[in-house]
């Protein structure tokens, strides 16, 4: 005589997704972190504090503006607010997803827009220890991922993500050889973060003390970086954020950049 097992649809809901998430690859994971907001565009305000060994302070202010040309590409446009030497410098980046991103970077007491190029990339923003490739969205296809071993950060189960670069010249360009995270499996938002030199050498740290649910959307409204090397840190603190606002799309163009305000 047969016997039939009837399982609760529930618990065989929970055992598909459980085995879903075991077979994810890194590349699966860090895809879908990449391509998990369903915010159009946002504005916020940026308090960015750069701390030395000598624990002395300096702090900038920041005005914020993001949108979303489509799943794959986006504008953001940064421009300080204060203090007054660097007042106006504004920062612009233009994804693309099959070539490399456009950024470009208006000095105020220059009068003019600067492009930074693909080799610039792994130099310092505004003397902060976050690099011009830090501030934007990294490439899937520019790295190779490994998923190590899942770790608990902070009480959270998390995804551990090994990043080598996908070629010399990305390497070369962004100053990293490897790059660790920490992607928390819930919600998909990266907590923290290790970066290597070109030489395999503990070079920066991130940590993300504080994520907001905003208008359903997950952000990382805290971010802290340390540079291990040089015994200095760089924190981001978000504020005031909203999201959906139809930003125009003239804000994200270099003659909008170059009002400086």
């Amino acid at each position: 005589m047969k016997r039939f097992v009837f399982i609760p649809f529930s618990l065989l809901f929970i055992f598909t997704v459980f085995c879903s998430a075991q077979d994810l690859n890194g590349e699966q994971i860090m895809e879908r972190a990449l391509n998990k907001s369903s915010w159009k565009d946002m504005v916020g305000q940026v308090r960015l504090i750069l701390t030395n060994s000598r624990h002395e302070q300096r702090i900038r202010k920041i005005k914020m503006f993001n949108r979303k040309r489509n799943k794959d590409e986006s504008d953001m446009l940064m421009r300080f607010v204060a203090p007054a030497d660097v007042k106006g410098t504004g920062f612009l980046i233009i994804e693309h997803k099959n070539s490399d991103d456009d950024r470009y970077l208006y000095l105020p007491a220059l009068r003019r827009v600067k492009r930074i190029a693909s080799s610039g990339k792994g130099g310092n923003f505004m003397a902060s220890d976050f690099t011009y490739y830090d501030i934007g969205k990294p490439k899937l296809k520019g790295w190779k991922y490994k998923r190590l071993k899942d770790e608990k950060i902070d009480s959270f189960d998390c995804y551990t993500i090994e990043c080598i670069p996908a070629t010399a010249e990305i390497a070369r360009d962004t100053g990293y050889g490897k790059i660790i995270r920490w992607i928390r499996k819930d919600i998909l938002v990266t907590i923290r973060s290790e970066y290597y030199d070109r030489g395999l050498r503990l070079f920066k740290k991130l940590n993300v003390p504080e994520i907001q649910k905003i208008s359903g959307v997950w952000f990382q409204t805290d971010m802290i970086m340390q540079d291990i090397q040089n015994n200095h840190q760089s924190e981001m603190i978000f504020t005031d954020i909203k999201v959906n606002r139809n930003i125009p799309a003239s804000f994200f163009s270099q003659r909008y950049l170059q009002r400086g305000k």
